[in-house]
């Protein structure tokens, strides 16, 4: 459990009050997953550190019988003239582990941060991201009630990504998190409730789905407000109630190129012709399927999801996203005529739009 009590929380900027709580009374349950949504500077981080400790409101009580690790991720607290092995040791020390239970987590902590022999060289030689990823391991050698994650699974390349968050969802077979992520996969995956930080109000939602819900709208209604889609997230959302971080991963999922999305976003009112979806960006409302409009006879549709005006058209962009594949005229010209895939190149089947509506 976690209790707020009249929680008050600002920054004094240019003499003015910016609040990130405003008289906050709020009570969280034991055995629920917390994610945590917020525009940039709503108060995300700040929230995590005043519930692990780190940071006190200027009135009010934050309130916990448990145990909470420091933000995962977070490489501050080492000291730089120091290497891992000797940080990692002295964090040991102040949380009372053994010397042999010291030994186990320095083992653990060297073989998941995979930064080979910069293990024993001064942290202050380290990339932001190798301090991350030994952080990162470190957090996950400890035992706590609660463990506090800030964009933390954002850290490394794709292999290290994928073992870090598969390393979090074991951890937290034993545990619960408070999670700051900007991945709405994520928060789904990973939590059950979710809280939304606007404007020094907070408001807790036991289903994070009506968080997430919560939150886009919030981007709706200050999009419309401003004029400007700019505030908008990148998330984007399609017409068969699937919702995805950004266009390269709505790509990937049904298998078209990233432009494919884009121009259907901003070319044919929302619609992508080839999958009869409907994609928009969070922050717009979605329009209807259409098809598309002053069709000419020679207008192209591949199957990546893209639409060219003319064979030339489709020639120039694969030569230029694909040079090493040497599309010709003829390969597409040969394509149209028997639907065979350009096995050798570019593997996709081509037809005319005209006919494919």
């Amino acid at each position: 459990m976690i209790e707020l009590r009249n929680v008050t929380k600002y920054f004094t900027v240019n003499g003015k009050k910016n609040y990130i709580l405003k008289n906050v009374n709020l009570t969280i349950k034991e055995g629920v997953n917390v994610g945590i949504l917020g525009r940039n500077g709503a108060g995300k981080s700040t929230l995590l550190r005043m519930l692990g400790g780190i940071e006190f409101p200027n009135s009010g009580v934050i309130y916990s019988p448990k145990t909470f690790s420091w933000p995962m991720g977070l490489a501050g607290g080492f000291q730089g003239s120091m290497t891992a092995r000797q940080n990692i040791k002295f964090v040991c020390r102040v949380y009372g582990k053994s010397e042999e239970e010291a030994k186990d987590t320095i083992e653990y902590v060297k073989e998941f941060a995979e930064i080979g022999d910069y293990f024993d060289m001064p942290m202050k030689l380290y990339s932001s991201g190798m301090r991350s990823r030994v952080s990162f391991g470190l957090s996950l050698a400890f035992d706590f009630d609660y463990i506090i994650s800030d964009e933390s699974l954002s850290v490394g390349d794709e292999s290290f990504k994928k073992k870090a968050k598969e390393a979090l969802m074991k951890k937290i077979e034993s545990s619960n998190i408070l999670l700051v992520s900007h991945s709405m996969g994520d928060l789904r995956k990973i939590c059950q409730a979710g809280i939304v930080l606007n404007e020094g109000e907070m408001k807790f939602f036991d289903d994070i789905s009506d968080a997430i819900e919560f939150y886009h709208n919030i981007n709706r209604e200050r999009s419309i407000g401003n004029r400007s889609k700019k505030s908008a997230s990148s998330s984007i959302y399609c017409s068969d109630g699937r919702v995805f971080d950004n266009m390269m991963q709505a790509a990937q999922f049904y298998k078209i190129r990233p432009y494919a999305i884009q121009q259907a976003i901003e070319k044919n009112s929302g619609s992508l012709v080839y999958l009869k979806r409907v994609f928009y960006r969070d922050g717009e409302k979605p329009k209807p399927y259409k098809r598309w409009e002053n069709v000419e006879d020679n207008t192209l549709i591949c199957s990546d999801g893209i639409i060219f005006e003319s064979i030339d058209d489709a020639v120039s962009f694969y030569k230029e996203r694909l040079p090493k594949a040497e599309v010709t005229y003829e390969d597409i010209a040969m394509a149209l005529k028997s639907e065979n895939k350009l096995a050798e190149k570019i593997f996709v089947k081509f037809y005319y739009l005209k006919e494919f509506q």
